[in-house]
């Protein structure tokens, strides 16, 4: 069995070495990296070809002009031999068995969608690291009904990502499932729906091992971008993982409604702690969201934000005093 890791690259001359050398650690070698540089301002194909030139898996691709994150996945795609696929971020790094756990479990399995934990840093912005694993209860073999845990996996922040997860190529390219290149919020849990409903996925094995290290101090993250988009987006994605749990109609226009106040309310709070935006554009963003609740929003989000960030210089002084 061979294995494809597709690994977009944008502006990370400062981590990709890190990222492909934490895969190259596995003891499995049946995979190829597929490196595409997407018409980064720094020094990134440099290193990419650097890193194309030590190691003999490594596959590299590169855009002429930066064409987002979503256009470079789907070239990836495209260009994968492998028969399970994976992706990974250039920010981000792996468990040195991060490879060789989904090889061994895909062997044993054979399931079509797999699942690990993973850590989460964000030491820069809440000074926190925290773990994401499934907790539910056991199952012979961790294979579980996708309609029993698919809203659970949601919940604990493990079916929205692409990084913690394996999909059978050949589902991908007989149904066509790709990235929606129009949006640039939700993408990645949109492509796991589709792939989920589009391969008719009934099962997931799920690898109770913490293999991912992501990092959310990222640029382009969700933090920097969320506020300039609908919530719509995200909102139909909340729609298509409920009719895939078979609720009815009636079922998903209240589960929606709810859904709708949640992402207003993490929205307005994104918006205040995006740190490289100006006061008056948080406003005028969290204004926008909703005509009644957005004053609310504002005013609750600058006295939260105030409060954390008095919080964090006591915590630093008390530091400094020990």
């Amino acid at each position: 069995m061979k294995l494809s890791v597709i690994i977009p690259v944008y502006n990370a001359e400062n981590t990709i070495q890190r990222c492909v050398n934490s895969i190259e650690r596995a003891q499995y070698k049946e995979y190829e990296i597929i490196l595409i540089e997407d018409g980064s301002s720094d020094n990134s194909l440099s290193v990419c070809k650097k890193l194309e030139e030590k190691y003999n898996n490594i596959k590299l691709l590169y855009n002429k002009k930066n064409c987002g994150v979503s256009f470079t996945r789907n070239r990836g795609i495209e260009s994968a031999k492998g028969e399970y696929l994976m992706f990974v971020d250039s920010d981000d790094w792996v468990a040195e068995d991060y490879i060789d756990c989904f090889v061994e479990s895909l062997n044993r399995t054979k399931c079509q969608l797999l699942i690990c934990g993973y850590i989460n840093h964000d030491e820069k912005q809440s000074g926190k690291t925290e773990k994401f694993i499934y907790e539910g209860e056991d199952s012979e073999d961790n294979i579980y009904g996708m309609n029993n845990i698919i809203e659970h996996l949601y919940k604990k922040r493990l079916l929205q990502q692409l990084w913690n997860k394996a999909f059978l190529t050949k589902i991908i390219k007989q149904k066509k499932i790709r990235f929606d290149e129009n949006i640039s919020i939700g993408e990645d849990f949109r492509f796991v729906l589709d792939y989920i409903k589009y391969g008719c996925i009934k099962q997931v094995y799920f690898i109770k091992r913490l293999l991912y290290h992501y990092m959310r101090d990222q640029k382009g993250s969700l933090m920097y971008r969320i506020g300039y988009e609908s919530i719509n987006e995200p909102l139909k994605n909340m729609q298509e993982m409920y009719m895939i749990m078979g609720k009815s109609n009636e079922e998903v226009q209240k589960y929606l409604r709810i859904e709708r106040q949640r992402q207003i309310e993490l929205y307005a709070y994104l918006i205040f702690h995006n740190y490289g935006m100006h006061l008056r554009e948080k406003k005028r963003l969290i204004l926008s969201l909703d005509p009644e609740q957005g004053k609310i929003l504002y005013r609750k989000n600058r006295i939260l934000y105030y409060k954390e960030k008095v919080k964090r210089f006591l915590k630093k002084i008390l530091n400094l005093r020990n």
